[in-house]
């Protein structure tokens, strides 16, 4: 058994009727209250993880460099393939230029990371 606030219950009670209130009925069941109850343990999940990592929030770079950095073979990687990934993901290429995360040769043609 868990200690569940006063403010835990009222914030269960107001999201049950708003599932309620979505699926156009005129009592609460007990499917939404469970939804509520899902909906607030995650919201405190994903405060838990943000604390546990040092507060920071992944983001998408967190997802794409570690992608590129398992396929390396020799710690370089073409500049065409690194540019192609992250603006398949919506980063412009100044965005992933300020990373600061790696090396350009000088004809700009490979990165190495640091």
């Amino acid at each position: 058994m868990t200690f569940t606030s006063a403010r835990n219950l009222l914030g269960i009670l107001r999201l049950a009727t708003a599932l309620t209130r979505l699926n156009l009925r005129q009592t609460i069941v007990q499917q939404d209250v469970d939804e509520a109850i899902r909906l607030l343990d995650m919201s405190k999940a994903s405060i838990n993880q943000t604390q546990q990592f040092g507060g920071r929030v992944q983001t998408a770079t967190d997802q794409i460099i570690p992608d590129m950095i398992s396929e390396l073979n020799d710690g370089t990687i073409k500049m065409a393939d690194a540019q192609e990934r992250c603006l398949a993901k919506g980063f412009k290429p100044d965005q992933f230029e300020e990373l600061d995360i790696w090396q350009i040769n000088q004809s700009r043609t490979k990165i190495t990371f640091i």
